[in-house]
């Protein structure tokens, strides 16, 4: 079995920047591994709207999601919470279910929570 890694992101982006540094961090894993995930759950799938200006650290933001856009990185969404987020177009959104999510984390050999 090939080593996985998967963030699983859940703070809010427009009160604290640990959601914003995960991204960060996951994007030099998703560089370097052959499969890592990323999982954005609560306020935090907010960071792929069309609407981040008011995000903590929105400048850093800004710089960060182009790259994830060209990589084509997909990010799995919690269902319940992207009902309400006006998606940039440009990303690759999967939403998923919390069984889905559980057993994402199960099957995975390494995981970060921001």
């Amino acid at each position: 079995m090939t080593p996985a890694i998967l963030f699983l992101i859940r703070s809010d982006p427009t009160s604290t920047h640990r959601s914003i540094e995960g991204l960060r961090i996951a994007l030099s894993f998703l560089a370097s591994w052959e499969s890592a995930h990323v999982i954005l759950v609560n306020h935090a799938v907010a960071l792929l709207s069309k609407d981040i200006d008011n995000m903590c650290d929105s400048d850093t933001l800004e710089k960060l999601l182009p790259t994830f856009k060209d990589m084509e990185t997909p990010f799995y969404v919690e269902k319940e919470a992207s009902r309400q987020i006006d998606f940039d177009p440009g990303f690759s959104i999967h939403p998923i279910s919390h069984a889905q999510i559980s057993d994402m984390i199960a099957h995975t050999s390494y995981s970060m929570v921001f």
